[in-house]
């Protein structure tokens, strides 16, 4: 039990050491919440996950995966901007449960129509590898993050560290996460200024509060702080019938401007032929871009078990 005790003293340093700072952030793709039911519930998902998604929000959850596992999600956002993901999980005897994700972003070229400079390309990719052990009650579990970004000439790169701590008690899980962890990025070749990582702190619970062969019904809920978004929060519940379809509904609390608050939805079905089990979900976040408009994210999802 050595270790585990370890790895949340390190938790601890970090949070000291790399202490929230008001500002802008670089790479704000590794803002954007993966995967169609962390959406629809609002991103309460650092104790509640136990599917391949969970490494984009504690990678401690990946403990509780025990199948081989590959998510496919598709993220139609705002302004034309889509996202594509895939992430895995291996489960081993020796080495934990290992995960790894792609995340790519793309969106339509930038254009000014009234200058005469070509239109400007932008995209990111982040590539994560992840691993994670149970012992006893407790999980712990970790992440690397490889960014680039490209916007037009310029290119940025940077690696950022994740760690995640999930400790079940009772029938409840606790999750503590840092997330974002590492050097600032700066575009190339411009020789000048620089933006920090968007460093998290995440502070979540979950637990069932039905269990039945017939229905199920989990909710968890959570606290974070993003450096440059402040403090906030998000509740997220869950019902399951007979493990076939599943209802969910989620609230993220935090200021008026950020347009990734308010309420999401989704739903999911769930099947299996033979030892191989399948997802499809769907979620819808809205957005109220401004008093008169309300824009929808759609989040389209595939889950694969074997």
């Amino acid at each position: 039990m050595k270790r585990p005790f370890f790895l949340l003293g390190w938790l601890a340093v970090a949070s000291a050491v790399y202490a929230q700072q008001a500002g802008t952030t670089g790479a704000d793709v590794l803002k954007v919440p993966i995967g169609v039911r962390a959406t629809a519930l609002g991103g309460a998902y650092s104790a509640l996950g136990d599917d391949v998604d969970v490494i984009g929000f504690n990678p401690a959850g990946l403990a509780r995966v025990s199948k081989y596992s590959l998510g496919l999600d598709h993220i139609e956002g705002l302004a034309g901007v889509e996202v594509e993901s895939m992430s895995l999980a291996f489960p081993t005897r020796s080495y934990g449960n290992l995960g790894g994700q792609i995340i790519f972003r793309h969106m339509p070229d930038i254009a000014n129509s009234l200058a005469t400079d070509p239109a400007v390309s932008a995209y990111d990719l982040v590539l994560t590898v992840a691993d994670a052990q149970q012992f006893g009650k407790v999980a712990v579990g970790g992440a690397l993050k490889t960014i680039f970004s490209n916007l037009g000439d310029k290119q940025a790169f940077t690696q950022a560290v994740d760690l995640g701590v999930k400790v079940q008690v009772l029938e409840t899980d606790l999750a503590f996460v840092v997330q974002n962890v590492g050097p600032a990025v700066q575009f190339k070749p411009n020789p000048q200024g620089s933006d920090p990582l968007p460093l998290t702190f995440r502070l979540a619970a979950a637990r069932p509060l039905i269990v039945s062969p017939s229905s199920t019904l989990l909710l968890g809920a959570e606290v974070f702080n993003v450096r440059d978004e402040g403090t906030q929060a998000s509740v997220g519940i869950e019902y399951w019938h007979r493990s076939l379809l599943a209802i969910r509904a989620g609230y993220r609390l935090s200021d008026d401007g950020n347009l990734s608050g308010g309420f999401s939805a989704g739903a999911a079905l769930r099947y299996n032929i033979g030892k191989l089990e399948y997802e499809l979900g769907y979620a819808w976040r809205p957005s109220q871009v401004s008093s008169s408009f309300l824009a929808s994210n759609h989040v389209f999802g595939l889950l694969f078990w074997y």
